[in-house]
């Protein structure tokens, strides 16, 4: 016999005689909370604003619920962890400690994921750019937090599915809950106590990436040994920005040189603005650049030199065999992106 045509036979009996009789009561008992837990969604929302206007604890829990779809910082734990702008940001941390000669493979990407125990030889070797200790307690510190969140997204997970489309992860169903007060107050303050703490360990992730910034980035502009992998992603957006322009636009390839050697080749449609820039990036933001190390070094004797020119196109191939041939050191690539 289909569910709600049992629930009805009872309901029945109920109206006939007064009462469910006692041996019926479980039954009843059961078949109702199946009947909620068969509603289309639709219809458990009328049935859920019901349960708010009667019920302050429902209300509480209505209240609390609905922040996980409106709270932009918990619609994206929602959606997986950790959270992409945390993990995007920890990516980018991790970046600035790793070499810019080294691939960033998904082996490397996982040491953001393991736990804060694993023995540092665990980790994935990658080639850094700063001192390793360093680098593992950036990790070990990054770990513990995400840790901390792992247990709480399925969670927060399951009561949002319950919630908002009654998929029956608590057995005990609302029904239940919504027939004894006391239940509900409970379950009230166990989902206000979850919302509490997913909130305040996201926002403790969000000042701790802030704070490990801080200190990796003092830790690469002051000890750095050679460009790290970020910076090195920085300044290929900023030759590919450079860069979009036609291949028939015309150009020219110039060098930075010394006494000594060339020691960077580059493409540019102003060579003479990009001269400027090149001097006054190697004593502010790009001082950390080979290039800026050598107009640091030599900056009395660089000299700026046209070499070529031509379209576009042209110049990018005479770029790379330029470089082939005088391998400066400031270059990072072979030549030929533009």
């Amino acid at each position: 016999m289909p569910l709600d045509k049992r629930l009805e036979a009872v309901n029945k009996i109920k109206e006939e005689t007064g009462a469910v009789p006692p041996q019926l009561s479980g039954i009843y008992e059961s078949l109702k909370r199946d009947m909620i837990s068969h509603l289309r969604s639709d219809d458990f929302i009328k049935i859920r604003n019901e349960w708010c206007n009667l019920y302050p604890d429902f209300r509480m829990i209505t209240e609390i619920m609905d922040d996980f779809l409106t709270n932009q910082m918990l619609v994206e734990f929602c959606k997986g962890i950790p959270p992409k702008s945390i993990l995007g940001d920890a990516l980018s941390i991790y970046k600035k400690c790793i070499s810019f000669k080294e691939k960033f493979s998904t082996k490397i990407q996982n040491n953001l994921s393991f736990t804060p125990d694993t023995p540092v030889m665990f980790y994935a070797r990658a080639r850094y750019c700063i001192d390793k200790e360093k680098v593992h307690l950036f990790l070990n510190q990054y770990q513990t937090w995400y840790r901390e969140l792992y247990p709480y997204w399925n969670k927060v997970h399951y009561e949002t599915r319950d919630f908002f489309y009654n998929e029956g992860y608590d057995r005990l169903g609302w029904e239940f809950y919504i027939q004894r007060p006391d239940f509900l107050k409970r379950k009230a303050e166990e989902i206000k106590k979850l919302h509490s703490k997913v909130v305040k360990i996201l926002c403790a992730g969000n000042e701790l990436i802030s704070k490990l910034d801080r200190e990796i980035t003092l830790e690469y502009e002051t000890n750095g040994l050679e460009m790290s992998l970020y910076e090195r992603e920085e300044e290929i957006a900023e030759m590919n920005d450079e860069c979009n322009f036609s291949d028939e636009a015309y150009c020219y390839v110039y060098t930075l040189e010394c006494n000594l050697f060339v020691f960077y080749v580059g493409i540019a449609s102003d060579p003479r603005e990009r001269f400027e820039q090149h001097i006054k990036g190697a004593f502010s933001d790009e001082s950390h650049l080979f290039k800026s190390k050598f107009i640091q070094k030599y900056k009395d004797e660089v000299i700026h030199k046209i070499v070529f020119e031509g379209s576009r196109r042209e110049c990018k191939n005479f770029e790379k065999s330029y470089i082939a041939i005088h391998r400066p050191l400031g270059n990072m690539t072979e030549g030929g992106e533009g």
